[in-house]
């Protein structure tokens, strides 16, 4: 019976272990450079985009952390109760770098517009000045009694 199995003349290649070692050691020296750029692109400074979006969120839970009866009142002020009347007390300083704005106003969620009564809504918005309310931060804020 004839042998079936048979044997080939020749052997597998593959990579040899000083080939392997070669490009893991070319791969960390380039990945470093690469992975600072990268680091540096998404913290960036003061300016970056992650940091810029962490201080708007502080500016939000820092006026969400008042009393509802206390932003009510800012509604209530002169020139207050409108889509685009800024709450002096909530923003940042006139004129300050970065400044973020805080607009509040009395919404109606039947109508989902901006209420003339109270209707214990309150629409909360936070953005940077310089940027306009196209990334702004919104959320709305109700009495509970």
């Amino acid at each position: 019976m004839p042998n079936l199995l048979k044997t080939s003349n020749y052997s597998q290649g593959g990579f040899s272990y000083a080939e392997v070692l070669l490009s893991i050691i070319l791969l960390a020296i380039l990945l470093v450079p690469a992975m600072q750029s990268l680091n540096s692109a998404i913290s960036g400074g003061s300016s970056g985009v992650a940091t810029k979006q962490l201080n708007l969120r502080n500016k939000m839970e820092e006026v969400l952390s008042k009393p509802y009866k206390l932003l009510y009142a800012e509604t209530s002020v002169f020139g207050g109760n409108t889509t685009t009347s800024i709450s002096s007390n909530y923003s940042d300083a006139a004129g300050a770098t970065n400044r973020r704005v805080v607009v509040l106003y009395r919404y109606d969620t039947n109508t989902n517009a901006i209420s003339s009564s109270d209707t214990g809504v309150l629409y909360v918005s936070v953005y940077y000045e310089a940027e306009g309310n196209a990334n702004a931060l919104n959320t709305l804020v109700g009495s509970w009694w």
